[in-house]
């Protein structure tokens, strides 16, 4: 990684991870290309390198699960150029972080949050922070949610685990009848996360455990515990299904040893 003009970090590779969800039944498929934890991270001067991967790709939508935000403005509106580069062709969803929660809650970088806000919303990208959309395609409904958690359950050896009742609060009874797709950052409240309904679950948070062991896995997550199960990749349980990604930046520890940066596309059959 080096550093440019205005705090940019440039990254040199990432990878592609081809995933799958669901039992492929014939039914029309839908295709998700998932951003997650660039943290204000480049791949080219204009993310060339990631415009393009997600052009290769053809998804259907992009999901993005936030920490995209940083303090510097250069690099947010440059952000923003990206995603109005995405915006041109693909319908784009994003859920706020723990990072871009964090400045909306601080008096001093809420001008910051609401910059940036205003600039994906400006681009044509769609806020999901504790609300759903309806999203139409291949002959497919499904209902797109954000869930926003507070940063309480983000903070250092953090154990507390939000209810169902939180995201009822917040997202209102699952839609009987119809798939739901959810975007939440932190992928350790999956459980909850497929008690509450959501069929299909978009997380990051993670980086992948940072530092990964061959035939292990991740050895410790953002809030200090060692070895998380829901680290990176695929997980099903009792027919929900959840997408983690190991990010696309770095932050706090670096570099990542055995554990690339990565972009996942989720063919997701329901």
């Amino acid at each position: 990684m080096s550093k440019g003009k205005g705090g940019t970090k440039y990254m040199k590779r990432f990878r592609t991870v081809e995933l799958e969800a669901g039992k492929n039944t014939g039914r029309p498929a839908l295709r998700f290309a998932h951003l997650s934890d660039l943290h204000g991270c480049f791949y080219g001067e204009n993310q060339e390198g990631l415009l393009e991967a997600v052009h290769l790709e053809a998804p259907d939508l992009i999901v993005v699960t936030g920490d995209m935000i940083v303090g510097s403005p250069t690099v947010n509106r440059r952000t923003f150029a990206f995603f109005k580069e995405l915006t041109k062709d693909y319908p784009v969803f994003f859920c706020n972080g723990n990072h871009e929660t964090r400045y909306q809650a601080s008096e001093g970088f809420q001008p910051v949050y609401k910059h940036f806000a205003y600039g994906l919303w400006k681009n044509g990208v769609e806020i999901l922070n504790n609300r759903s959309v309806v999203f139409e395609k291949n002959g497919r409904k499904v209902l797109l949610s954000g869930y926003e958690a507070d940063l309480s359950y983000f903070s250092r050896f953090n154990r507390k685990v939000p209810s169902e009742e939180e995201l009822k609060a917040k997202l209102g009874e699952k839609r009987i009848g119809m798939e739901t797709v959810l975007l939440a950052h932190n992928p350790m409240f999956f459980p909850v996360y497929k008690k509450w309904g959501a069929d299909l679950t978009f997380s990051g948070h993670l980086h992948g455990g940072y530092i990964r062991i061959p035939g292990i896995g991740g050895v410790i997550s953002p809030q200090f515990q060692l070895f998380p199960k829901y680290d990176r990749g695929i997980f099903e349980e009792e027919g929900h299904w959840l997408c983690v990604s190991a990010g696309l930046g770095d932050h706090t520890i670096s570099p990542r040893f055995f554990n690339p940066p990565e972009l996942p596309v989720v063919t997701w059959y329901g």
